[in-house]
């Protein structure tokens, strides 16, 4: 499976299947109906059979560089750990017109706020949502449930045994991302947490309270700002003074 003319009738191959399917594939799956096909048709399949990961990650590859350099208003992406053929964007409006789609559907600001806080920090209970948004969410859960975006991925080990929430493939094929690690912030975060769960440690061992982060970070930040001489001004400043002049003038 090393030769140039392997290769492109591999690429052929690949480049059918992942059309086909109705989800991204992964490379897993190619391979696996590389090996069934050689499998019921050894004279066509089998010389794809020892087909390795990384001749059907060139393949793939070479489908990408090509869909790429085409300008075929279609492109061959990578999301949810597999790939996928997918229309330009800048061809929307043509598209919607042809579909008749008349309104996007679009999720509402308390469910993207809600479907935030369990990207970044599943798995979490309901009421460890409600802790962090401050209201009810059971509508807004059944809701995300009903499309799928996110699942019930086990129950946690607290009294009552409450259900834990993650997201699901889905989500990651909605937002177009191949892993979690692709959310925007998600190493910050991670650090975040390991830098608390760090200090918490320290704190158990030595019985001191731990300092609140966020207020630590508002500290860090003041101490960086350079003090501002009598004569300076931000634009805060100007605009809290002709505020105050308006204020004046309407009491006149």
């Amino acid at each position: 499976m090393s030769t140039d003319e392997s290769l492109v009738e591999l690429k052929e191959i690949v480049g059918a299947l992942i059309l086909a399917s109705r989800h991204p594939l992964t490379l897993a799956q190619i391979r696996a109906n590389l090996r069934a096909v050689a499998e019921t048709d050894k004279d066509r399949g089998g010389p794809f059979a020892t087909a390795r990961e990384t001749d059907v990650r060139a393949a793939i590859e070479q489908l990408l560089q090509e869909t790429r350099r085409s300008g075929a208003g279609f492109r061959l992406v990578e999301v949810a750990a597999g790939y996928r053929f997918q229309s330009d964007e800048r061809c929307g409006p043509w598209l919607k017109h042809l579909l008749h789609v008349e309104k996007p559907h679009r999720l509402s600001r308390p469910a993207l706020e809600t479907l935030a806080i369990i990207a970044y920090r599943q798995p979490l209970t309901r009421l460890e949502i409600e802790g962090v948004r401050g209201v009810n969410v059971d509508h807004i859960l059944r809701v995300l449930m009903e499309m799928q975006l996110i699942h019930m991925v086990g129950r946690s080990k607290l009294a009552g045994r409450p259900m834990l929430f993650g997201t699901t493939k889905r989500f990651l094929e909605h937002f177009g991302l191949g892993d979690l690690k692709q959310l925007p912030g998600i190493e910050q975060l991670a650090r975040i947490d390991r830098h608390r769960a760090d200090e918490l440690a320290q704190s158990e061992n030595t019985g001191e309270d731990v300092p609140d982060t966020a207020e630590a970070d508002e500290a860090d930040e003041d101490a960086k700002q350079p003090e501002k001489s009598a004569t300076q001004k931000t634009v805060e400043d100007v605009d809290d003074d002709e505020f105050d002049e308006d204020d004046e003038d309407d009491d006149e």
